[in-house]
């Protein structure tokens, strides 16, 4: 996985608002990581944040109140 993605990510969830377990909404990162460059999951090959976000060691996606939350893991 593309370094430079990893620390847009990583920017981006550290500005999202997160929960007290460190979980900010999927959505919000995907917003904020888009504001600063022009970021876009196609550009990877998927479709969708979460298939991308997926497949980074560094982030552990999950499901709540039927939206998806992540997290950064060190």
């Amino acid at each position: 996985v593309d370094e430079e993605l990893v620390k847009l990510l990583g920017a981006a969830w550290k500005a999202a608002s997160r929960d007290e377990e460190g979980y900010a909404r999927l959505q919000e990162v995907g917003q904020i990581a888009g504001n600063r460059s022009s970021f876009d999951v196609r550009n990877y090959g998927f479709k969708r944040l979460s298939d991308l976000v997926r497949t980074v060691d560094n982030f552990e996606l999950k499901r709540r109140d039927n939206q998806l939350y992540v997290k950064r893991l060190r």
